[in-house]
């Protein structure tokens, strides 16, 4: 295959630009800032055309990047030949992919061509447009080779048409996606998020079990209330009855008394009023007594001493009258002190201080009976709080039991993702392995051409290169830029030399050799004479040092 001439209406900072290519060597030797890299994006543009991108930042965005300085139209013409046949391709560009246009002319006919689509870069080289940048486009910015599927399936030679490029690596980043679904780091993923809810769901069985035994001890804490209570009103009952017993005595007693009392007040009355009858009697006599001792004593006085004999007598009357009188009033009053009945008043007052003692028995069982019922009362109220917010633990159980099954069956999902992309890995790299052989030959070739010293150097199935001292292998991260870009250039040959067996593509090398010392530097420009043998190879420099021969 052969790039023949290209027109470049506006890309970047060229304008209206045309080129014609030549076999072999095309040496293109500008200086800085004159648009090599923005040439060698155009060719690569007008195959691939420019990746979808949403990036803002310039340098990752390379529809931004190359849209045209001084406006108009964006994009150009290329024109190569394959297979014996001469197309054109047409590509212009908008701001957005979808404002792009594609069109392939057939030269011999100057028609349009269908012979390819606008994918034309894929199925040419048969890489897609990472594999491409990291083969055939070899720029100073980007020399090291990084392995992907495209570059993998045309390396071990499986394709069968144009559109096997979807491989392994994707089947296996869409199995990691997938697990990441189930399993991310933090804690995340459908897995972790239903352990959780699992162990959520346990904690919450745990409190429902917990309630339950809370409800279970109010409900017995109300019954001990109740018991209680009975028995308290019991007691308190019985009491009650004593208190009606010893009242209904003490009622009968003084009715009893009432009665003995109005008796002995009647008959008092009786004797009273025969006393007062007695006593008037008396009383008239010792009046007459007075009268009579006064009488004789005024008589004897006036007319004879024989009289004071009879006053003596009424004396004695007198005497006799007052001693009966005062023997009659004591006995009243000894009839009077017993017919009181004070005889039964140490028995009323023991049953007085029985009924007291027992009305502070009840009032004490009262208070303890209001306590109780309020406390009763309080363990309803939690109790009926407790079962208003309890949830049944069968039904808990239940979904526990549920969400295990589904737990288990992701872990059997996800087990069987990780046994899946864990053999198509084995799989992929023991396919690999196949092209590694071819590789590893192909870059000590040319590591051996470039470089005077030497190297022990091991290449692993995705290309990655480790320089081996001291029986250690190391990263070529540890070597210095321009070590660094020699085995990338090397590795870039090879990757050729191992990718185009049966067909030579066009090689771009955009200023490669920059950071090599002059000695590798005269090397290089040996190995790029020689590829232009085999390959038509479009050399951009910007330095007289790095020229291969005359040029443009």
């Amino acid at each position: 295959m052969n790039l023949r001439k290209c027109y470049i209406e506006n890309f970047g900072k060229l304008h209206q630009f045309e080129y014609e290519f030549s076999e072999g060597l095309n040496l293109i030797n500008k200086s800085n800032g004159w648009g090599k890299s923005t040439f060698a994006t155009f060719i690569k543009a007008m195959f691939y055309g420019f990746d979808t991108s949403n990036k803002r930042a310039i340098s990752e965005n390379e529809r931004k990047k190359y849209y045209p300085w001084q406006g108009g139209k964006f994009g150009g013409n290329l024109e190569f030949e394959i297979n014996g046949k001469i197309y054109e391709i047409e590509r212009f560009f908008g701001i957005k992919d979808k404002d792009d246009t594609f069109r392939l002319y057939d030269k011999t006919t100057n028609c349009e061509s269908y012979d390819f689509s606008q994918n034309i870069g894929e199925e040419i080289f048969k890489l897609d447009r990472q594999a491409y940048e990291r083969s055939t486009y070899i720029s100073g910015q980007a020399i090291s080779v990084e392995i992907n599927d495209s570059l993998s399936a045309k390396l071990s030679n499986i394709l069968e048409n144009e559109n096997d490029i979807n491989t392994s690596e994707e089947a296996i980043n869409r199995i990691v996606s997938i697990m990441k679904e189930y399993k991310k780091t933090g804690n995340k993923g459908k897995i972790n998020e239903l352990e959780t809810k699992i162990n959520n769901k346990k904690r919450e069985l745990e409190y429902t079990r917990k309630n339950e035994e809370l409800i279970e001890e109010r409900r017995k804490k109300i019954e001990e209330s109740n018991l209680q209570i009975r028995q308290y009103e019991q007691k308190k009952n019985e009491n009650q009855e004593k208190i009606n017993k010893i009242s209904e005595y003490e009622n009968d007693q003084l009715k009893r008394e009432l009665e003995i009392l109005n008796e002995r007040l009647e008959k008092q009355r009786k004797i009273e009023k025969l006393q007062e009858q007695n006593n008037k009697k008396k009383k008239n006599k010792i009046i007459i007594s007075v009268l009579i001792i006064l009488i004789s004593i005024i008589l004897g006085i006036f007319f004879s001493k024989y009289l004071y004999l009879i006053s003596i007598i009424g004396v004695l009357i007198l005497i006799i009258g007052i001693l009966e009188f005062n023997k009659a009033k004591s006995k009243y009053e000894k009839d009077s002190k017993y017919n009181t009945p004070s005889n039964t008043a140490s028995k009323e007052n023991n049953y007085k201080t029985n009924k007291e003692e027992i009305i502070k028995e009840n009032e004490l069982l009262s208070r303890q009976i209001t306590e109780l019922i309020n406390q009763k009362s309080y363990d309803e109220n939690e109790m009926n709080r407790l079962i208003n917010t309890e949830i049944s633990t069968e039904e808990i159980e239940n979904e526990i039991e549920n969400l295990e099954q589904e737990l288990r069956e992701m872990n059997y999902k996800y087990n069987i993702l990780d046994k899946t992309r864990m053999y198509l890995s084995q799989a992929k790299e023991k396919f690999s392995s196949h092209y590694l052989k071819g590789m590893t030959q192909g870059f000590e070739k040319y590591l051996n051409i470039l470089n005077s010293d030497k190297l022990d150097t091991n290449i692993d199935i995705k290309l990655n290169v480790k320089i081996e001292e001291y029986g250690e292998k190391k990263e070529i991260d540890y070597l210095s830029t321009g070590y660094r870009d020699l085995i990338g250039i090397c590795m870039r040959l090879a990757l050729i030399e191992a990718l185009f067996e049966n067909e030579n593509p066009f090689i771009i090398l955009d200023d490669p050799f920059v950071n090599l010392d002059e000695e590798k530097i005269e090397k290089a420009k040996q190995v790029v004479q020689e590829l232009s043998k085999k390959y038509q190879v479009i050399y951009f420099v910007c330095h007289e040092c790095r020229k291969c021969t005359s040029g443009t």
